[in-house]
């Protein structure tokens, strides 16, 4: 074995990096068609989509001892804004945003001059920037895509520094540590600065104690740009303190899919192989190229590697209790299947759920690129439970995003029962300003083809998307049909559906909406809410969501389920009844990893209508409770009874709790031509 120290790195850097310089044009916040091309309205399609938007200042200048030499090649001219240091005050300052790849790709797009395309920040909040497309509409969709694929989120990231280490006696910056973070700079197509002061927005609300000692060194390493780029600078950067600190440093080559597998649920073993062996290990980001970077040549970048870093004897064990989980560790992997449109979505908003998804289930999970247009899914983890899941809290997050339709049409059917839609349209350019403002105020995704308002974003977005297109002045006299579309796991039908499907024909009379069940995959079904009133589609909404499961879990001994369940079931279900909730418990297993790691998995689930959600938490609190007069009872058999609440009734327990199997909702609705 060989180490890999900072001089090694330095020339690893130099002999893999490509010089290159990135132009990008960060001056205005708008891009403005010039595409001279007359569509016809009818056969047009537009579309709308929001993106997070961020942009990053400059560190203040008094505070700044280092620049890299392309420090400021990502920073637009400067401009009027409030300086963060209060001594300051109002003065010009340099700022950088993330949209530079999407003017380019949209600049592109309006050359060609087939299609009509702008991208313009949302000037209220200056929270997203809205990109509008019109044209034929397989242009408009491959147009879109490449527009996705340049979308980067920004950021800062750093590392403490002592002033031993960054200057030298007569206190100038050291020349091999500015020759180090040069090449990293290069490398990485970050902007390095070493600050006296530490950004307010870099430190953790609940450091640790490595946070907490790194953030109270007098210097501090900042690296500015895509999220990808500086993750890989920080760890360049440590790599290089940890040199001066005199440690050893050496590196393996393990598939990136195979890392949170490797470091477990919520990173048990790589816990214990620091803890053991007194070292440290540094691991690339679980979503790498999900997103598009700044670095043209970021595709060069190797993300199979973990550092490990410490005295050589410590780093040779670390490295061989890395091997031996290798050995180990079997890998289980499934696919599944996501809307594209929701792909992109949670890509978009999600990431660091899905990230934490990731850690907490010791689960590798391989989307397609953003924009990629994909449905497709893998998920990969040391254990068919943990696959199972990970896929089901995957497809929960995506429960999160409704979509929508609002179709126009004449109030009439044609002779094949299709109702007929009004071929006087508005101009293209009325409907993309209208979509353009609609999406920027609601953060949903919406397009407009033939008559049919097709709309993605979460429940609030969605839901004012609607609104606002209900209240366009295009159509006055025309009729409309809305339709609601969610997403739920199969597991939640019968609670949808109610006994007899009593919830579901209760909202239908009360709301006159038509309800209606889809199947889609093995985990997820779609719940249809369809209404010719747009009033009565939002009551319906509401009636509806206010059924929709809330739910916690959490683990207990199952020594006590049989005592918290009570004789003949009667205390649980006196506390269901007390709290109009379903209680229900699962055989619990312990999941022990190939350290000898031992991680408990929830076995209690509390699920109630999200109208009663509040009453979540104090039926976990009294079931605890009930653990806790238990635990304080010596010697007593597994089946002792606990004080039993007010309330009485029958029991139901483990799948039996949920309402019997009901039939199919059966509604129908006047079929629209699309």
């Amino acid at each position: 074995m060989s180490g890999f120290g900072a001089a090694n790195l330095l020339k690893d850097i130099s002999n893999h990096m490509t010089q290159q310089q990135t132009t990008i044009d960060l001056a205005s916040t708008m891009t403005i068609s010039n595409a001279s091309a007359k569509m016809d309205s009818y056969d047009t399609l537009t579309t709308s989509f929001s993106v997070p938007y961020i942009m990053i200042l400059e560190p203040e200048p008094v505070d700044v001892v280092f620049t890299s030499n392309d420090g400021f090649k990502l920073w637009n001219d400067p401009i009027k804004a409030q300086s963060s240091h209060p001594t300051d005050g109002n003065e010009p300052v340099r700022s950088f945003d993330n949209l530079g790849g999407i003017r380019r790709a949209v600049d592109a797009i309006n050359e060609e001059r087939s299609i009509n395309a702008l991208v313009i920040v949302e000037k209220r909040s200056c929270k997203c920037a809205t990109v509008t497309i019109s044209g034929p509409s397989a242009l408009v969709l491959t147009e879109r895509a490449k527009v996705l694929r340049q979308y980067y989120e920004i950021g800062i990231d750093h590392v403490g520094i002592d002033t031993f280490q960054l200057l030298d006696t007569q206190g100038k910056l050291q020349p091999i540590v500015r020759d180090q973070l040069e090449a990293i700079a290069a490398y990485t197509s970050t902007a390095i600065f070493v600050t006296k002061v530490l950004d307010p927005s870099l430190k953790p609300q609940n450091p640790s104690p490595l946070e907490l000692e790194d953030i109270w060194k007098p210097y501090h390493i900042l690296a500015y740009g895509d999220l990808d780029s500086i993750a890989f600078a920080k760890t360049r950067m440590a790599l290089m303190i940890d040199e001066m600190n005199g440690l050893f440093i050496d590196r393996m080559s393990v598939p990136l899919s195979l890392h949170p597998l490797l470091a477990g649920r919520d990173q048990v073993n790589f816990q214990k192989v620091t803890q053991d062996t007194g070292t440290k290990l540094y691991t690339p980001t679980l979503f790498p190229r999900v997103h598009s970077s700044m670095d043209e040549n970021h595709a060069r970048r190797d993300y199979d590697e973990i550092y490990i870093v410490g005295q050589e004897a410590d780093v040779d064990n670390a490295r061989e209790m890395i091997g031996t989980l290798i050995r180990k560790v079997p890998v289980f992997s499934k696919d599944f299947v996501i809307q594209f449109a929701k792909i992109d979505f949670l890509l978009l908003r999600s990431l660091d759920k899905l990230e934490e998804l990731s850690r907490q289930n010791g689960a590798f999970i391989q989307f397609p690129n953003l924009g990629a247009a994909r449905s497709l899914v893998n998920v990969q983890c040391p254990s068919h439970i943990f696959v199972e899941k990970t896929i089901r809290a995957v497809a929960k997050l995506a429960c999160d995003v409704y979509s929508a339709g609002y179709w126009i049409h004449e109030g009439r059917a044609d002779d094949k029962g299709y109702l007929i839609q009004p071929r006087n349209l508005p101009p293209v350019s009325a409907i993309r300003d209208a979509l353009e403002r609609i999406s920027s105020t609601s953060g949903a995704d919406i397009s407009f083809l033939k008559c049919t308002f097709d709309v993605t974003g979460d429940a609030d977005a969605a839901k004012s998307a609607v609104s606002q297109i209900r209240g366009l002045p295009f159509w006055p006299s025309e009729s409309h049909q809305v339709r609601f579309r969610i997403e739920l796991s199969v597991d939640q039908r019968e609670f949808i559906a109610g006994k007899k499907n009593g919830k579901v024909n209760r909202i239908m009379s009360t709301a006159h909406v038509w309800i209606k069940f889809e199947p889609f995959n093995e985990y997820n079904f779609f719940v249809d809410l369809v209404s010719t009133n747009y009033a009565a589609a939002l009551f319906g909404m509401q009636l509806l969501e206010e059924e929709l499961p809330a739910e916690i879990s959490f683990y207990i001994p199952e020594t006590y389920h049989r005592s918290i369940i009570g004789t003949g079931g009667q205390q649980i279900q006196t506390l269901m009844r007390k709290y109009n909730v379903f209680v229900k418990f699962s055989n619990a297993f312990e999941q022990v990893s190939d350290l000898g790691i031992v991680s408990r998995i929830d076995n209690v689930v509390i699920r109630c209508p999200a109208k009663n959600a509040d009453s979540l938490l104090p039926a976990k609190h009294e079931i605890h409770e009930i653990v806790q007069y238990l635990e304080n009872q010596p010697n007593q058999p597994q089946t002792q009874q606990a004080p039993q609440p007010q309330q009485h009734g029958h029991h139901q327990h483990n799948s039996h709790l949920y309402p019997a199997q009901s039939t199919q909702p059966h509604s129908s609705y006047p079929p629209v031509r699309r």
